[in-house]
């Protein structure tokens, strides 16, 4: 007599999640780290494995009492070699991998390929929210250098393969002259801080904003195939039967072999649990 079985696919889809702490610097960019919360990533309208992020790497310069500029000796309208923009960190859920992190030249005119998508509007306000609130889209556009400045230090990123990565930004050979003007620093510490400056004492702003463009590997899940008689006794390893495991790919179509039950038992179906492994009763 030929006994049944009861074959259960247990199939667990973890969708991604996104969560970091935002870290915040009021004074200089240069050499800290910045870890980007989810709620600042532009998702791309075609590839949902695609996210954008503009980062608004800055260079600032101040001149003494005496008219002598600070520092690296950096002036307005000079070349900085190297502008160091930080490092920004991506934290992704647990089950997500970073395939690639790159960074260019943010462009404010930014559009779709049709052209009915303002993309830099989009980017800017995902990505830039708290300044927003501080400040218009303008106070910062205007203070972006009016030079090319799509060069950037061949960094490497950090943590490819897992779900958190990171990468240095260097601006090469940033030029220090605003599209119409730098933010005035001095101005802006005696306004909102009450900060008194000695006579020819001057500071300046000037933005290289980045765009970074973090890709993932396509979002798996885990198809585990179990074979059980009909009184829920496992079976894996028993008269040739062997339990498996198949990674799956979101948005892909799957089919879930079983093992062919041979002369001793006969096929008799399969239950399916999105939730939890299968528990016999």
């Amino acid at each position: 007599m030929k006994r049944t079985i009861l074959l259960v696919v247990l199939v667990t889809f973890f969708l991604s999640s996104l969560f970091v702490v935002l870290t915040y610097n009021t004074v200089k960019a240069e050499g800290n780290i910045f870890s980007i919360s989810s709620n600042r990533l532009l998702q791309d309208q075609d590839n949902p494995n695609l996210y954008y992020f503009v980062g608004m790497v800055y260079y600032e310069v101040w001149s003494n009492s005496g008219g002598q500029w600070t520092g690296a000796g950096h002036h307005p309208k000079s070349k900085v070699p190297e502008v160091d923009g930080g490092t920004y960190e991506f934290t992704f859920g647990s089950n997500r991998k970073v395939k690639s992190i790159s960074v260019e030249q943010f462009n404010y005119d930014w559009k779709s390929a049709d052209g009915k998508v303002k993309l830099g509007d989009l980017a800017f306000e995902k990505s830039r929210a708290g300044e927003l609130k501080e400040n218009p889209k303008k106070y910062y556009q205007n203070a972006t250098s009016k030079f090319d400045y799509d060069n950037y230090g061949n960094t490497p990123v950090n943590g490819l393969g897992s779900n958190k990565a990171s990468k240095k930004v260097f601006v090469l050979n940033g030029i220090l002259e605003a599209k119409v003007e730098p933010v005035n620093r001095r101005e802006e510490e005696r306004i909102k801080n009450g900060t008194v400056f000695a006579p020819g004492v001057e500071g300046f702003r000037y933005y290289f904003p980045t765009l970074f463009k973090i890709e993932l590997e396509p979002a798996e899940g885990m198809a585990i195939i179990q074979h059980f008689d009909t009184k829920g006794n496992p079976l894996n390893g028993i008269d040739g039967f062997t339990d498996k495991e198949m990674k799956l790919e979101k948005g892909k179509d799957y089919t879930f072999p079983h093992t062919a039950p041979g002369e001793k038992y006969t096929y008799e179906g399969h239950k399916k649990s999105t939730r939890e492994t299968y528990k016999t009763r």
